[in-house]
């Protein structure tokens, strides 16, 4: 089964992803062609969520971890992160998250697009409102994680 990537475009809307617990997206620069694909998983209820960026060609296991969102919304890097506070990645995660939580939205030219996954269950998104906010029925019904 393929699953279809949609674009996000609702600040709450992508809050709602990013929080949902295993949450893929990509960030993509249609000015420069430039684009990241990030992972923010909460491994339990309650627990911080983690950042992780796509560092080779494999999406499914070739994440590196960048840092640690917080309960209260305040993202740090992380300091055993291989990858540097200066990397691209880290810049542009930060700059992300910053537009997000002063509630801004996104410039024209960057586009929020979800891996067709379900944020909260990982599982393929299959109807058109499941794929619209990027999670599934059931786990919309259940809330974050």
């Amino acid at each position: 089964m393929t699953t279809e990537r949609a674009e996000l475009t609702a600040n709450e809307t992508i809050k709602n992803f990013l929080r949902a617990g295993k949450a893929t997206f990509t960030l993509e620069n249609k000015a420069t062609g430039n684009h990241l694909t990030f992972r923010v998983n909460q491994p339990k209820e309650d627990s911080p969520h983690f950042v992780q960026v796509l560092t080779g060609p494999d999406n499914g296991s070739d994440y590196a971890f960048l840092g640690t969102i917080f309960a209260d919304g305040n993202y740090r890097h992380g300091t055993k992160s291989t990858i540097g506070r200066d990397a691209r990645s880290a810049k542009t995660f930060v700059w992300f998250w910053n537009i997000l939580m002063d509630d801004r939205n996104l410039p024209e030219s960057v586009k929020f697009y979800h891996e067709g996954r379900c944020g909260r269950c990982g599982r393929p998104l299959t109807t058109p409102e499941s794929i619209n906010l990027g999670l599934g029925p059931v786990c919309a019904e259940k809330g974050l994680g």
